[in-house]
């Protein structure tokens, strides 16, 4: 059912007031508090309520439509200027940013992983390329400048911001979403997964690059503009750099149902159709088949290589049914404990795209238009994402003061085809114009907020007013 059009922004409103008022009223520190707003304890009171007033008023829509025409104004009048900045400065500045606010708290297994690599591994099977990509470097810094492994996973982890960023100047330069490009970095850059990027000493800021890569290649491929096999090819990467990221390959099938949809009539359009997925498919498995290849041929084997070994602790995968059975389970399915702590992790991650991608359905645009090719790709993405939150155990929680939070970045890539998504749903759904502007300049704000919270207090920065 379609809801009435002018209802559809107060709802955001409503949502958008709410992710502020969590930062603001409950109690956000971990393991029991609202630690899906914890960045909110990086601002003291007083600056805490500044902050999440003046953003609360950006959000109301007469306000948020004057925000959006006065920034409109004002990109017009410097546009000659950033037109002249190339894209790979604007990328530096913000690698620069990453290193200087980079993260100096320990995650999950962050002191693991630096162990391992000071103790000489190489890789192993669930993060192969990650884990490889950083023994390299760090042996590389160790001979050359004398780098402990933590600086040098921080070092790899704030430079896939340089691959991400990428990602994102190469989307933003397509029109798919109707809005100047700089709306589409600012939209990429304010969900709580950018912490990754800002020298996060864990196996996952290579994954949400290699992640946001894929999925602009399906989109690519969905519309035509990109052989299907360049997207299988990024997700085998993605896959070897760590491989949860198979949970986003449903994109790729339908990108590929799209990319023929209503060609099937042609001569010989179903052998073409056929050819193109069987070569999408094996271009895909190759990377990670040259990794295994490359186990076995430097002594490690396969042995250890078994679905069990990627369930922690107790060799568990998946959140118990009904009845917790080892130490290493907190909740069982479908508690209260653990949708409470998937919301946690949903709002620490993705909070405006969630909150975007959830009313952008309730509504079309005036022409009629609803979904098409983008909306089902990062449909796939996204479900299968927040599919594999719902279903995993992270059990590393048991060890930790943090609780779940502790694990935060574990599914932290699912951020990227949630935020995307509910961008694609401004696109399709929303009419252009200074209502869908304002709420545009609101969520990114919103957005902002969030995030800093979140790398600032990584950061160990703590601030208030004066």
């Amino acid at each position: 059912m379609t809801l009435r059009r002018d209802l559809r922004p107060w709802l955001l409103l409503a949502g958008l007031w709410g992710v502020i008022a969590l930062h603001l009223l409950p109690d956000q520190r971990p393991p029991a508090g609202t630690w899906g707003a914890v960045g909110a304890l990086a601002f003291g009171p007083g600056l805490r309520v500044a902050l999440a007033v003046v953003v609360g008023l950006v959000a109301v829509p007469p306000l948020s439509r004057r925000v959006a025409a006065g920034f409109g104004a004002l990109v017009q009048k410097v546009r000659p200027w950033l037109d002249c900045v190339p894209t790979a400065a604007w990328v530096l500045m913000l690698l620069l940013a990453g290193w200087l606010l980079r993260s100096q708290v320990l995650y999950g297994d962050g002191p693991e992983m630096i162990g391992e690599l000071e103790a000489g591994a190489w890789s192993n099977f669930k993060q192969p390329l990650d884990r490889l990509v950083n023994a390299l470097v760090f042996r590389g810094l160790r001979a050359v400048v004398g780098a402990d492994a933590g600086t040098s996973v921080a070092l790899v982890s704030t430079l896939a911001g340089a691959a991400y960023w990428l990602a994102v100047a190469r989307l933003g330069r397509r029109d798919w979403f109707g809005v100047p490009p700089a709306v589409v970095w600012f939209l990429a850059g304010t969900h709580g997964a950018m912490a990754l990027l800002f020298g996060h000493v864990e196996s996952y800021s290579l994954l949400l690059a290699a992640t946001f890569w894929t999925l602009v290649l399906a989109l690519e491929s969905a519309f035509g503009e990109a052989p299907l096999w360049l997207a299988g090819l990024m997700l085998g990467i993605a896959v070897a750099v760590h491989l949860e990221a198979v949970w986003v390959a449903a994109a790729l099938p339908v990108a590929w149902a799209r990319r023929w949809w209503g060609r099937w009539g042609e001569p010989g359009a179903v052998m073409r159709a056929g050819r193109e997925a069987l070569v999408g498919a094996a271009v895909s498995l190759a990377p990670l088949a040259l990794v295994m290849v490359g186990f076995a041929a430097f002594g490690k084997g396969l042995a250890g290589f078994s679905p069990a070994t990627f369930g922690g602790g107790d060799d568990r995968l998946f959140v118990p049914l009904r009845h917790l059975a080892t130490p290493y389970e907190r909740f069982t399915m479908f508690s209260r404990d653990h949708f409470v702590a998937v919301g946690n992790e949903l709002l620490l991650v993705a909070p405006i795209g969630l909150l975007l991608a959830v009313v952008g359905p309730l509504g079309r645009r005036a022409d009629g238009r609803r979904t098409d090719a983008g909306t089902w790709v990062l449909l796939a993405a996204a479900v299968g994402a927040v599919v594999f939150a719902f279903v995993f155990n992270p059990d590393l929680m048991v060890f930790s003061p943090m609780g779940v939070l502790a694990e935060w970045d574990l599914f932290a890539f699912l951020a990227v085809p949630v935020t995307l998504l509910g961008a694609w749903w401004l696109r399709t759904a929303m009419d252009p114009g200074p209502t869908r502007d304002g709420i545009i300049v609101a969520a990114i704000a919103t957005g902002i907020f969030h995030t800093l919270g979140f790398v600032l207090l990584n950061a160990g920065i703590a601030i208030d007013l004066p």
